[in-house]
């Protein structure tokens, strides 16, 4: 039995070394959201699935996991009927060219349980047919549903997510359990604008909220909002430090209580 993960075993790479040991049974692929398998039979890749895909969309699919346990287990029955009928090097080049593809994305979170929606804000974009069926099964999925229930090849439907990701189509859904704060504004000096300072131990209740990196939106009482990256700091409870300048935008000043949203950030 062979054990690992993807972030040190790249999955094609995994699967020529099985295949070149002319290795029979089952890679099994299990990040949290998903479970993958690919069978191998004597070399030879035999069949796969991931979650709802099978076949090649399932090799695509497992192929973007830039890290995830795995386990090869050889005790494990092979599928009755195969469902990959590539020759060997095709697959492997195949899956090189996809893994580029996959690693050429910017804005999609390595984290596939972190649902999406639409965005709140406004502008035009001029949407594919991808991006448009994409858009049909956004509402309430996690990226990974996503992936697997749209009907496009998974490569093409995280390509589709990655670009409305980073021009503000859609946006990182903030879990339901996490809850604004009113924070009473101190101010600092210097170079370092857009940054907010939060209490440590509010910002470690956030981390274990959010599983994937964060700001926080910042509203004024006259309405003015703002986004800022976060960072802890010690012994300011119930404050939040932002530049001067940058609560002069907000249109506030030391001693105003501004609430504090934490927000999902799609690059991190």
């Amino acid at each position: 039995m062979l054990k690992g993960n993807l972030s040190e075993f790249p999955l094609g790479t995994l699967i020529q070394t099985l295949a070149a040991a002319g290795r029979s049974g089952v890679l099994v692929v299990q990040p949290p959201w998903l479970e993958g398998r690919v069978a191998l039979k004597e070399g030879g890749l035999y069949a796969a699935r991931a979650g709802a895909r099978r076949g090649w969309a399932a090799l695509e699919l497992l192929a973007g996991l830039p890290r995830a346990p795995f386990v090869f287990d050889d005790t494990i029955p092979l599928p009755s009927e195969p469902n990959l009928n590539l020759p060997l090097e095709a697959a492997l080049a195949r899956m090189l060219a996809v893994g580029d593809r996959w690693s050429g994305l910017v804005h999609l979170p390595g984290d596939w349980q972190v649902e999406l929606a639409l965005s709140r804000k406004s502008g035009e974009m001029k949407l594919t047919p991808v991006m448009l069926q994409v858009l049909g099964l956004v509402e309430g999925r996690s990226i990974a549903r996503i992936l697997e229930e749209a009907e496009a090849p998974p490569v093409e439907v995280a390509e589709a997510l990655d670009r409305m990701l980073g021009e503000g189509v859609l946006e990182l859904r903030t879990p339901s359990e996490m809850r604004g704060e009113e924070l009473v504004a101190l101010s600092f000096y210097g170079k370092e604008t857009g940054v907010a300072y939060v209490d440590e131990a509010l910002h470690r209740e956030w981390q274990k909220l959010l599983p994937h990196p964060f700001g926080v939106r910042v509203r004024s009482p006259r309405g003015q909002e703002a986004f800022f990256q976060v960072r802890p700091r010690a012994d300011i409870p119930g404050r939040i430090m932002l530049h001067d300048k940058d609560l002069r935008k907000l249109r506030a000043g030391r001693g105003i209580k501004l609430s504090v949203q934490p927000e999902l950030t799609t690059v991190g």
